[in-house]
């Protein structure tokens, strides 16, 4: 019985120092990992405070006012340079060129015409027209003549010799304009007239120029290709000249301006890893690597420029955004 109730005894007591054991161990462990993470964030230090910032940043407006009849992106939408992004009405525009086209090609009509030679059937009209304004005044210059001699006799009235005059003074007209006309056909147009119909020409095509520029602008295209971040316009609105309508950043050539306190130069070096805290975005950390330490002081608050770029891209960064920059000891 004695035997049996010591064999219990250092059974229970065996068991407990078991028990015990393997409990200290797991708090080891436990403890060993705690103290590993504390002492990789005692080891990020940040030095560094900027600003989101990217070397492809435009804000998009349009050059005319007008109603948008078409939007093609949405805010989170990845572009190309060149592609379309919203069309304005354009229905007014499009009649403005339609008229000014219309008009450059009366002007050049116009201008072809004072070039060209007068045609054979022209010359020969108008040579016939003085060929019948010759016979007819030599013929009242004839008789003038001849009743002059009767009127100098008595034979005819005064009244009756100053019709005739009257006459052979119209009959010397007709010949003497169907003799320029005929000498207007075989010169051509004078260079004045030439110089006049070049110079409606050149103003039509002007017009032309404009309207058709105008109507480029109802068409409105990314400049850059990146991804669309803001967009203030809607299908039906109206689009004020010169309002910013859609920003596209090119999320490629984002990177940070950060200024590092003079004193902390010795800790930090060009392809150093860092971790990046952006303020609009506190429950993330960012990877990023220093490219470019500047190497002049800045005299008033002895700060110095470092340039930072991203690991990768992310798609809720935008420039703008305040940000701290860590390194590890």
């Amino acid at each position: 019985m004695k035997k049996l109730t010591l064999i219990l005894i250092l059974s229970a007591i065996l068991g407990i120092s078991t028990l015990t054991g393997c409990g200290s161990s797991d708090k080891i462990k436990v403890k060993s990992t705690i103290n590993a993470e504390n002492s990789s964030k005692k080891n990020l230090v940040y030095l560094m405070a900027g600003k989101i910032s990217t070397n492809e940043n435009v804000n998009i407006s349009p050059k005319i006012t007008d109603k948008v009849t078409e939007t093609y992106v949405d805010v989170g939408s990845k572009v190309k340079k060149g592609d379309l992004l919203i069309k304005l009405d354009s229905k007014e525009l499009q009649a403005q060129v339609t008229k000014a086209e219309a008009a450059v090609n009366t002007a050049q009509a116009n201008l072809v015409k004072i070039h060209s030679s007068a045609r054979p059937e022209q010359i020969y009209q108008a040579q016939a027209a003085v060929d019948g304004a010759k016979a007819k005044y030599e013929n009242s210059k004839t008789t003038y003549e001849r009743n002059q001699k009767l009127f100098d006799t008595g034979a005819i009235s005064k009244s009756q010799l100053e019709e005739l005059q009257t006459s052979l003074v119209e009959a010397e007209a007709s010949y003497n304009s169907s003799k320029a006309s005929l000498d207007l056909l075989n010169k051509g147009e004078t260079q004045e007239s030439i110089n006049i119909a070049e110079s409606q020409v050149k103003e039509a095509q002007a017009a032309l120029d404009i309207a058709k520029n105008q109507l480029e602008n109802a068409v409105i295209i990314s400049p850059i290709s990146g991804v669309v971040t803001e967009k203030t316009i809607n299908t039906g609105e109206l689009a004020a000249a010169g309002s910013t309508l859609i920003t596209v950043v090119n999320s490629d050539t984002m990177l940070i301006n950060a200024y590092l306190p003079a004193a902390y130069i010795n800790r930090v070096k060009v392809g150093q890893e860092v971790i990046i805290k952006v303020a609009e975005i506190p429950d993330k950390e960012f990877n990023g690597e220093i490219f470019m330490i500047d190497s002049v002081v800045d005299s008033k608050n002895k700060n110095i420029l470092v340039k930072v770029s991203f690991k990768d891209q992310y798609m809720q960064l935008k420039p703008g955004m305040f940000v701290e920059v860590g390194v590890r000891d």
